[in-house]
C-alpha cells in the first residue's frame, strides 16, 4: 500500500506542511467555496500525488469539481439530460425517468454531483445523509460503466438478460446488512431494466444457497452482498464464483461498515479481487459521516487523485434536531401497544376531520424480536377484525421486520411497505440505518433504545426527500435515569395526549369509554398470539429492561405486570436458577423459578375465568385474583389461598405459589380460594389448541 510506502520513508510528517489552501476568493460569490478541512487536507497532503483536494462545502448544482479548471459547463440536474448528451444508455433512463418505473426526473444534489465524475472512472468519496439518493448515485454510472466495457456482450440490450459466467462479476457493492443489500438489488434490477445486465446478491442467512446457485446458473455482472457472505464465496474455490475482469469496488455506508467491526472482511475481499496495479479498479465510498477509521479507509483502497464530494451542508439542522419528538411516559410496559393503536386512531380521526395530514405511515421500533414479533401479530389480528375492517383505518397494513425472518419475508414486508399508502412497520434495528421508506409519517420507539446513535439513526427513517415527520418515544417511569443519561440532550418533549398510555390495564376497563374500546382491541389481539411468542417476549425483554431499569426490581414488577396484565397470562415464566444467578436476579423478588415443569403441567400460561368479552381473571376482590396491596411487591410464591399477591405475609418468599394448596385451579369453581381457573367460559379461545412448554419453546429460550 502506498500508505506504508509513505510511512516507510518518513514523507508523512513533512507532507502535511504542503495542505492546499482555500481558493475560495478565486472564485465567483454564487459558487460553493472549496476549501481544504484539516483532516482531509492533510489526507491529502500524505498521498503527496493530488496536489488539489477539494471539499465540497455546500451542495448545488451549479458546483464546480476541480478548482484546476478555470471554468467548467453546467452540472445536469435531469436524468433526461444525460441520455441527451449521451452520458447515460437510454435504456437505463427510461427506466428511471418512465412513470410506470421508478419516475424520477431531477437528480438529488449527491447524484448531479458525483454521476459525471464516476462515468470518467474517478474514485470518489461521496459524503452525504442516507434518504438523499446515495444509491442511484452510485448505481446508475456504475451499470453504464460495465455497458460501456468492451468486453461485455452488448448483444442482449433489449432482451432479457442471458447466461453468463460466475466469473463474469465487473462491479462489487459491499453492503453492511442484508436488508440494505437486498434493497440495492431491487432498485438495480429497476435501473438495469432490458439491459441484459445481470444483478446478483450474496447475503447470509436462509437464502444464502440459493443466491450462490443464482450466481453459479445464471452468471453476473454486477454483485451485492455482506462482507462476511462476499468473503465466504470468493475464498472458496468450490464456489467458482471469482471476479478476474472485476473493474469497479463500491462500499455503501462506508462508516457503518466500519463501525460493525467489518474492516477486516473488507481488507480480505479486497485481496481476493484482482490486483490493481494488474487490472485497473474504480473505488467508489459512499458515507453519512467521515471519521477517522472511514479515513484510514480511505488511504488504504482509493487512488491518490480521488474526489471527495460533500453534500452536507455546514449549516443543515440534522434530522434529530429539527424534527418534532415527543416523550410518553406509560403507566406499565403493557400500556405501549394501546398508545400506539390510539396515536395511529387520533391521527386517522384528524384526517377524517378533514385536517389536509398524509396517512398516518409508521414505524414502530423495538428492542427485542420477540417483542416485534407479538406486537405485529396482536396488530394484524386487530386488521382482521370486522369492526377495523368498517373503520376508515382498513387499508392500513401491518407488517413486520425483524432478524428471526426468513430474508425471503424480509424482503417482501419492506417492499410491502414502501409499497403501502398508510401503515404499521413493526421492525427491530434491522431497518434503523440505511434503509429507505418513503413517506414515513411517525417513528415510534418502544422502550429506551440501547444508544443515542441507535435512537437517531431510527428517527431518520422519517422526515425524508423533503418530507415531515414525527418521533415518539414510548417509555417506563423507571427508565427515567437511562433516559437522561442517553437521550438527555436532545429536544423530545413530554406528551400527556394517549390517554391509553396511562389507563390502569390492572382493572376491568368499560368498553364503553374510548380508552376502554382501545384496550379491548389489543387484548382481543394478543388474545390470538401463540402463547409461547409471548413467553419469548417476556425474555426478550428481560435483559434489555434490567439494564434499561432504574433498578432489576423494578424491571422484573414491570415485566410480570404485562405479562399477566397486559398478555392476559396466568403467571411470568419461570427462569433457571442458572440463568437468574447470571443475571443478577437471585435475591430479586417476584421472579419465578423453575425449569418451565409448572407450565408443562399445567398445559400453558393462558388465564381463565369468565370475563366476558376480553377472556381472562378477576384482578382483585375476595375471589383472590390479583392484588394490588401489600408492602412487597411482586408476586407471592406461597400462602394457602394462591392467587397473586403483591405482599402479605411471606417476607422474602414473595413471588408466585409453587404449593399444593396454593397455585391456579384447573376448572370448575373458583370459589373463595383464589387463584384462576383453566376452565369455565373461555369464549372463542376455549378450543384453542394449545402446545406445552416444552414442545413449543425454542432452544434459544429453554433454560
Amino acid at each position: 500500500m502506498m500508505l506504508g510506502t509513505v510511512r516507510r520513508f518518513g514523507v508523512s510528517h513533512a507532507l502535511r506542511a504542503t495542505a492546499p489552501r482555500s481558493t475560495s476568493a478565486r472564485l465567483a460569490t454564487h459558487l460553493p467555496k472549496w476549501e481544504a478541512p484539516s483532516t482531509l487536507s492533510s489526507l491529502a497532503a500524505t498521498r503527496s500525488l493530488h496536489s488539489s483536494f477539494p471539499r465540497l462545502s455546500a451542495a448545488t448544482a451549479e458546483a464546480i469539481v476541480e478548482e484546476t479548471e478555470p471554468s467548467k459547463p453546467a452540472i445536469i440536474t435531469e436524468f433526461s439530460d444525460l441520455a441527451a448528451e449521451n452520458l447515460v444508455h437510454n435504456k437505463i433512463i427510461k427506466n428511471i425517468i418512465q412513470p410506470d418505473r421508478m419516475n424520477l426526473k431531477t437528480m438529488t444534489d449527491v447524484q448531479s454531483l458525483t454521476l459525471n465524475e464516476i462515468v470518467k472512472g474517478d474514485d470518489i468519496l461521496a459524503q452525504a445523509k442516507t434518504g438523499t439518493g446515495k444509491t442511484l448515485a452510485f448505481l446508475v454510472p456504475t451499470l453504464q460503466n460495465i455497458l460501456n466495457d468492451p468486453s461485455v456482450d452488448m448483444s442482449r440490450v433489449g432482451r432479457r438478460p442471458g447466461r453468463t459466467g460466475p466469473s463474469e462479476i465487473r462491479a462489487l457493492i459491499i453492503s453492511p446488512t442484508r436488508e440494505l443489500a437486498e434493497q440495492i438489488a431491487v432498485e438495480a434490477k429497476k435501473v438495469a431494466f432490458g439491459t441484459g445486465l445481470l444483478v446478483q446478491t450474496a447475503v447470509g442467512g436462509t437464502q444464502k444457497r440459493a443466491g450462490l446457485a443464482k450466481i453459479q446458473q445464471e452468471g453476473c455482472h454486477l454483485l451485492i452482498g455482506t462482507p462476511g457472505r462476499l468473503k465466504d464465496i470468493l475464498s472458496d474455490p468450490w464456489t467458482g464464483v471469482s471476479a478476474p475482469k472485476l473493474n469497479t469496488l463500491i462500499l455503501d455506508e462506508a462508516d457503518r461498515l466500519l463501525d460493525q467491526g467489518f474492516a477486516p472482511d473488507v481488507a480480505e475481499i479486497q485481496r481476493l479481487l484482482p490486483d490493481p496495479t494488474k487490472v485497473d479498479r474504480q473505488t467508489l465510498m459512499f458515507s453519512a459521516t467521515v471519521p477517522r477509521e472511514v479515513l484510514q479507509m480511505v488511504r488504504q483502497t482509493l487512488k491518490p487523485d480521488f474526489k471527495h464530494v460533500n453534500t452536507v451542508r455546514e449549516d443543515e439542522v440534522p434530522t434529530h434536531q429539527r424534527v418534532p419528538q415527543k416523550v410518553v411516559y406509560t403507566r406499565g410496559l403493557e400500556n405501549s401497544l394501546p398508545a400506539l393503536l390510539e396515536l395511529a386512531q387520533n391521527w386517522q380521526a384528524r384526517r377524517d376531520n378533514g385536517e389536509e395530514l398524509r396517512p398516518f405511515k409508521a414505524i414502530a421500533y423495538f428492542n427485542s424480536t420477540a417483542e416485534t414479533k407479538v406486537s405485529a401479530d396482536a396488530f394484524n389480528a386487530i386488521a382482521r377484525s370486522s369492526e377495523f375492517r368498517q373503520s376508515s383505518m382498513r387499508n392500513m397494513r401491518m407488517l413486520e421486520i425483524n432478524s428471526r425472518l426468513t430474508q425471503a419475508l424480509r424482503t417482501r414486508s419492506a417492499d410491502n411497505f414502501r409499497k403501502a399508502r398508510e401503515g404499521i412497520l413493526f421492525s427491530s434495528d434491522v431497518t434503523a440505518r440505511g434503509m429507505d421508506f418513503p413517506d414515513v409519517t411517525h417513528v415510534v420507539q418502544i422502550g429506551v433504545p440501547r444508544d443515542r446513535e441507535t435512537y437517531i439513526h431510527r428517527l431518520g427513517r422519517t422526515a425524508r426527500a423533503g418530507k415531515e415527520g414525527e418521533g415518539w418515544l414510548f417509555m417506563h417511569p423507571a427508565e427515567s435515569d437511562v433516559y437522561r443519561k442517553r437521550l438527555g440532550r436532545l429536544p423530545l418533549k413530554v406528551d400527556t395526549a394517549l390517554e391509553s398510555a396511562d389507563a390502569d390495564l390492572t382493572q376491568t376497563l368499560s368498553n364503553d369509554s374510548p380508552v376502554g374500546k382501545i384496550v379491548s382491541q389489543i387484548t382481543e389481539g394478543l388474545a390470538q398470539c401463540d402463547n409461547t411468542t409471548k413467553v419469548k417476549s417476556y425474555m426478550g425483554q428481560l435483559g434489555t429492561a434490567t439494564g434499561n431499569f432504574n433498578s432489576k426490581r423494578e424491571a422484573i414488577q414491570a415485566l410480570n405486570q404485562m405479562f399477566v396484565a397486559g398478555y392476559n397470562m396466568q403467571s411470568p415464566p419461570e427462569l433457571n436458577p442458572r440463568l437468574m444467578q447470571q443475571m443478577g436476579l437471585s435475591r430479586i423478588d417476584g421472579v419465578s423459578v423453575g425449569d418451565g415443569t409448572r407450565q408443562r403441567r399445567e398445559g400453558g400460561f393462558s388465564r381463565g375465568g369468565d370475563r366476558g368479552d376480553r377472556g381472562g381473571f378477576s384482578r382483585g376482590g375476595d375471589r383472590g385474583g390479583f392484588s394490588r396491596g401489600g408492602d412487597r411487591g411482586g408476586f407471592s410464591r406461597g400462602g394457602d389461598r394462591g392467587g397473586f399477591s403483591r405482599g402479605g405475609d411471606r417476607g422474602e418468599r414473595s413471588g408466585f405459589s409453587r404449593g399444593e394448596r396454593g397455585g391456579f385451579s384447573r376448572g370448575g369453581d373458583r370459589g373463595d380460594r383464589g387463584g384462576f381457573s383453566r376452565g369455565g367460559d373461555r369464549g372463542d379461545r376455549s378450543s384453542r389448541p394449545r402446545r406445552s412448554f416444552e414442545d413449543s419453546f425454542s432452544d434459544d429460550f429453554r433454560f
